[in-house]
């Protein structure tokens, strides 16, 4: 026999089951727009920034973790990953891009977690903390240190400057220190 209905694809109940159980992510929007106003002192302009509260004691990145993971959706855009650390200088930032479009599907360290097209499916990216650049005010450093072990992070957070005006859409689903070894994560299952 044959029951009609029960495992169709196209099935509204399944569609609603699908929607209802989507993983839950925050999301980062709005729209940027360059023009600087004829009066304005201001050289550029055309970026938005969002980040977690300060971590009252910073968090130990120790020699235990090398990479941050991002579960993430984005539309294509460039989107920068900002990490404050405790430093003699504050306004010290390293900073890592995530660039997904695409080619995603050909980006090193990406994995798509559901096979699909980068705009409308969850990317894990592994950012390791070697490709970290330190800046100061929007500017590279020009003597680099590097993001190791014996530093702490105080803050995180994510920016988009890519020069271009538009609507920007960032959907974060988790985000996590992690130890990164010759293209695994150490410790997961």
């Amino acid at each position: 026999g044959h029951e009609e209905g029960t495992d169709s694809d196209d099935s509204p109940d399944r569609d609603e089951y699908e929607h209802e159980h989507e993983q839950p992510f925050i999301r980062w929007s709005g729209n940027i727009d360059t023009r600087i106003g004829p009066k304005s002192r201001a050289k550029r302009s055309g970026f938005c920034a969002i980040r977690c509260p300060e971590f009252p004691f910073g968090v130990p990145i120790s020699s235990r973790y090398n990479a941050l993971e991002i579960n993430c959706r984005t539309d294509g855009r460039v989107y920068t990953v900002n990490l404050k650390v405790s430093s003699y200088f504050p306004d010290d930032l390293y900073q890592a891009l995530i660039t997904v479009d695409d080619s995603a599907v050909s980006m090193k360290n990406t994995k798509n977690s559901s096979g699909g097209d980068s705009s409308s499916e969850f990317l894990t990216l592994v950012l390791p903390f070697s490709d970290f650049i330190l800046t100061s005010h929007g500017l590279v450093r020009e003597t680099q240190r590097q993001l190791d072990g014996r530093i702490k992070m105080e803050q995180l957070g994510l920016t988009i400057m890519d020069g271009k005006d538009g609507p920007f859409q960032f959907d974060l689903a988790r985000i996590r220190a992690v130890n990164y070894y010759h293209g695994c994560i150490i410790g997961d299952d």
